[in-house]
């Protein structure tokens, strides 16, 4: 059996699924303003469990509650630049104020076509790596030029931090966002600043499932689609920062049937809407805000708020709408509270519903250069093989991973030969029993 649980702004819900997705056990409680309160609640509203539980999976968006942000000392390695395009430039002030440690550009990192620019200048990454020590600071992100398909300056970097403050915890760029590089090393510094939040997500919900007498495999929902494991959450939580509406409007167009619509996702708080098409949420082309309105390119889905019961909202609906013309608009998500009459409608466990029956998932974007076919051949298939080992790093079972989609294409703008590479895997969690 699998246990989904929607940790959400008004309400807290879990579902118990058995075999075939079939729902044996489910439960609503009012949230709490802690996690660890909302989740004993609808653990206990499950009353005894018929069987023992396979996984957990867990659907919490960062803004549940107040984040302890860490600071982060930034190292990129690239060419040098204009300081106007330098670390934290074009931040929103809050977020430079609560995540901005110290920074050093030093000169290196590969082209896009994999060429080395320059030797990593080791001397002045360990005199960084000092400094920030002494500052008390112990989350590092480095991001290097060229690092999603060079990461090998990165990797030296990090040994050199690690050898002169042991205490460092790295977040590397090439694990995280896309290959254009402010995006990415926004992404990778929010990911170092959110360690705390992931700590604590994470032990919060192991105490709340001790408690309740379940011992199984914790998974969290990934906003792009998917779960992972506690593990890799842990190491990448910047990839799962908001994922209850796009898990809810997954559980309504499962509910439905609906492979295109208009969802909107009620709460406390402004309703949020999202578009789906073929039954996923559309996702951002572009860099967009993401956690404190930082710019970022993760592949999460677009999100629009609107308060409810206004002509804003019905201003969002209508726009959305004009993506999918004739799809319907569903509704979904826990309301305002559990209802007095008992009767909770089944939009309330859309996202728990979802989150029990879910994959683990991974992708990557890589650019790659070969020259020729039989190089390319060799490239492409490393690419496969990183897609399935980071899934299986994600919590899925080896002997379920499989790649969902592989496509490769020509960079226009960049010498034959070079090629934008971008394939997701997915496989069934590993359950109690596998453990």
């Amino acid at each position: 059996m699998r246990l989904g649980i929607d940790v959400g702004r008004a309400t807290t819900a879990a579902v118990l699924t058995g075999p075939a997705g079939r729902i044996a056990g489910r439960a609503l409680a009012d949230s709490a303003p802690t996690r660890a309160v909302s989740l004993r609640r609808v653990l206990a509203g499950l009353g005894r469990l018929p069987a023992p539980i396979g996984a957990v999976a867990v659907v919490c968006d960062l803004g549940r509650r107040p984040v302890a942000w860490r600071r982060v000392a930034v190292l990129r390695i690239a060419p040098g630049a204009h300081p106007a395009l330098g670390p934290f430039v074009g931040w929103p002030d809050a977020a430079r104020a609560a995540v901005a440690g110290p920074h050093l550009v030093v000169t290196g990192g590969s082209s896009l076509t994999g060429r080395p620019l320059a030797t990593l200048d080791r001397r002045a990454v360990a005199g960084f790596a000092r400094r920030a020590r002494e500052a008390g600071i112990t989350a590092f992100a480095v991001c290097a030029a060229g690092a999603p398909g060079a990461p090998g300056p990165e990797l030296e970097a990090a040994q050199v931090i690690a050898e002169n403050a042991p205490d460092a915890v790295l977040s590397l760029s090439y694990e995280i966002g896309s290959p254009g590089l402010r995006e990415r090393e926004n992404a990778t510094v929010l990911n170092a600043a959110l360690g705390g939040w992931a700590d604590s997500l994470v032990r919060d919900t192991r105490h709340a499932l001790r408690s309740a007498g379940i011992d199984a495999p914790v998974l969290f929902a990934r906003d792009s689609g998917g779960l992972v494991s506690a593990d890799y959450f842990r190491r990448h939580p910047v990839i799962a920062t908001a994922p209850a509406t796009p898990c809810a409007a997954r559980g309504a167009a499962a509910r439905t049937g609906a492979r295109q619509a208009v969802v909107r996702d009620a709460g406390a708080g402004p309703v949020r809407c999202v578009t789906l098409v073929d039954g996923e949420p559309v996702r951002h082309e572009r860099p967009h805000p993401g956690p404190l309105g930082v710019r970022v390119q993760l592949g999460a889905p677009e999100i629009t708020e609107a308060p409810a019961g206004t002509e804003a909202l019905g201003a969002v609906t209508d726009r959305l709408a004009e993506r999918v013309p004739g799809a319907p608009v569903l509704t979904t998500g826990g309301g305002s509270g559990t209802p007095a009459d008992g009767d909770t409608p089944e939009e309330a466990f859309d996202a728990a519903r979802y989150a029990a029956g879910a994959d683990c998932r991974a992708e990557i974007e890589h650019i790659v250069a070969a020259a020729g076919t039989a190089e390319l051949d060799q490239l492409l298939a490393a690419a496969r093989d990183h897609a399935l080992s980071l899934v299986i790093a994600a919590g899925a079972d080896p002997a379920t991973t499989k790649l969902h989609t592989f496509a490769h294409a020509p960079v226009a703008y960049l010498p034959a030969g070079v090629h934008r590479v971008t394939a997701r895997a997915t496989g069934e969690p590993v359950t109690r029993a596998q453990r």
